[in-house]
């Protein structure tokens, strides 16, 4: 019997506590621009249009930030169908995989006021590094719960193999936009943004093993 970190738990409690994550994390981009002509925005001058588009880099962070929090919550909505227990140790990943997650939003305003400047350069390495923590604990989950019963056991092992090999070269990826960062930082913010768009594509459903077919999926190909 493969040894547990902890008593075996369901995912009920952990995949709420999960959305109400992501929940909050979306919410809150949105309030971080203040409109023009607000009491604490910028001045609206002669054309409250150009005070909007003065605005460009607080939207390119919202946008950039809803890119990658939204991809992180597709594919835990994605894996909902692939693990079906906790444990202690699962759960504390998840929970650094969480904290990278809420911390997103930092490092991509970082980013995207400092684009077009002399710290640019510094900007991109800050938001590759951003984008890599999330990345690694998610990976880490993977990891951690691929050998274990933790994923449901009835899942046929090349779906498994095509997912692994997935988030592993995703992960890589990420990880090789650091350093590139630094000799090439807008090509390295290009590569991990790309990494996230290429997850908005929608992914492989969970095959299982001949004859252990949940019934929801049986009634699915007929």
């Amino acid at each position: 019997m493969l040894r547990t970190l902890g008593a075996v738990r369901g995912l009920r409690r952990l995949e709420g506590f999960s959305d109400a994550v992501f929940a909050i994390a979306l919410t809150l981009l949105v309030v971080e621009i203040q409109p023009p002509g607000s009491p604490d925005g910028p001045a609206v001058g002669p054309s409250l249009w150009l005070a909007i588009a003065a605005q460009w880099r607080e939207h390119l962070a919202v946008l950039v930030c809803f890119l990658a929090i939204g991809v992180y919550w597709l594919q835990h909505h994605h894996v909902g169908r692939i693990y079906v227990h906790s444990d202690h140790a699962f759960g504390a990943i998840n929970l650094g995989f969480l904290m990278g997650v809420m911390s997103i939003p930092y490092p991509v305003r970082i980013w995207a006021y400092n684009v077009g400047t002399q710290h640019e350069a510094e900007a991109s390495l800050v938001l590759t590094i951003g984008l890599m923590v999330p990345a690694l604990f998610w990976m880490g989950k993977w990891l951690y719960g691929r050998p274990r019963t933790i994923m449901d056991e009835r899942l046929a092992p090349d779906f498994l193999r095509q997912m692994t090999w997935r988030y592993s070269t995703a992960a890589l990826l990420t990880v090789a936009a650091v350093p590139l960062a630094l000799v090439a930082p807008r090509a390295a913010v290009v590569l991990t943004l790309s990494v996230l768009l290429y997850f908005l594509l929608p992914q492989p459903s969970p095959r299982y093993r001949p004859g252990m077919e949940p019934e929801e999926t049986k009634v699915s190909t007929e």
